[in-house]
């Protein structure tokens, strides 16, 4: 189970009052009353950001954003609880965004130069390997 935002709920219970008369209760049902394919629900969502400058925004973006935003709130398991994902690693991966900008550790390197005689001996080559 998924419990939604007020703001979602509210969205779709307006939807609701909206919708065609549909045997399941779909909200968003196509024009026959049947359900929408993910075909066409891409096709609806390419038609509505034509002629703007949203074409990067995918139903994946929404679904990183989420992600992200859960994540920074709370931790990478509920996030990928919300997501329907069974495993944190794919939610990691593929859905949390990565900082752009690396945290700020130049007071530690700063120390490189500040005293040579604390200045770390040159690693060995094989050291790089890890």
């Amino acid at each position: 189970m998924v419990v939604l935002p007020r703001l979602a709920v509210g969205m779709i219970m307006a939807r609701n009052l909206v919708a065609a008369d549909h045997p399941h209760d779909a909200i968003f049902a196509s024009r026959r009353g049947t359900w929408l394919s993910p075909n066409s629900v891409r096709r609806q969502w390419r038609e509505a950001r034509a002629d703007t400058d949203l074409a990067w925004v995918t139903p994946h973006t929404f679904r990183k954003t989420v992600a992200t935003l859960i994540k920074e709130e709370t931790d990478t398991k509920s996030a990928a609880a919300q997501l329907g994902h069974s495993s944190e690693e794919v939610t990691a991966t593929y859905y949390i965004a990565k900082p752009a900008q690396a945290p700020d550790v130049s007071d530690i390197l700063e120390r490189l130069g500040t005293d040579r005689r604390r200045c770390p001996t040159p690693a060995l080559p094989n050291d790089a390997q890890g």
